[in-house]
């Protein structure tokens, strides 16, 4: 049963642009405070300055996105302002540096590169990429499985399909894709894991003539990696 704090609410609709920012900036520091939590707290799990935690969530309350609640023990407290917040796709447009789909990228891409430079840097030597290639009609590649294990708990990973699809095909599988993440959010944390992001990414290629069937993983789960 979801537990809900006084003055909490479900879901607020964000019409403010600094907000708007801020929640795609500050998301992982907001989520911090899904209850009420003190910024030492918050300080001490991400080791941050209990004062920089202090400064970050009394702007972020200015904005609306946080609640500061009254003193208990002597501590500040603070708390999400909502357990949603929903920004209308116009307040922030693709060109504008936060906007959408402009930042989702970004931070995706800087993500993930810095993540297959760890996994990189842990195989070593033997690793290759794998590119296979088909007639438009036909089956996809088989890929060869790695006979090695994982070199590291988290690996990066990266599996890429383009073939042709009817836009019904197209939804279908994209809504496959993302009930995947769906399910993992709702099964939620793992005891003792560690932060990790999975993406969908899906859109339709541009039409330059050529119609191969291609898939190209470029992964470091090892043998897990599933042909």
């Amino acid at each position: 049963m979801t537990e809900w704090t006084e003055g909490q609410v479900e879901s607020v609709r964000v019409t403010d642009v600094r907000a708007a920012r801020a929640l795609r900036q500050d998301v992982r520091l907001l989520g911090l405070f899904l209850r009420p939590t003190s910024p030492s707290e918050v300080a001490g799990r991400v080791g941050m300055a209990a004062n920089l935690v202090h400064h970050h969530a009394r702007r972020l309350a200015g904005l609306g996105l946080l609640r500061e609640l009254e003193r208990e023990g002597g501590r500040v407290r603070f708390v999400l302002a909502a357990r949603e917040f929903r920004v209308p796709s116009d307040l922030l447009p693709p060109e504008d540096e936060q906007g959408n789909g402009t930042a989702d990228l970004r931070d995706l891409s800087e993500g993930f590169l810095r993540a297959y430079g760890r996994s990189w840097a842990l195989a070593g030597a033997g690793e290759e990429d794998v590119y296979g290639f088909g007639e438009a009609g036909g089956t996809a590649p088989v890929m060869p499985v790695p006979d090695a294990p994982a070199t590291e708990g988290h690996p990066a990973h990266l599996d890429r399909v383009t073939v042709n699809l009817t836009p019904e095909r197209y939804v279908q599988l994209a809504r496959e894709l993302s009930e995947v993440l769906a399910r993992a959010y709702a099964e939620g944390h793992s005891e003792g894991g560690q932060p990790c992001t999975l993406a969908v990414l899906a859109y339709r290629a541009d039409d330059d003539g050529i119609r191969s069937l291609s898939r190209s993983p470029n992964s470091f789960l090892g043998s897990a990696l599933p042909v």
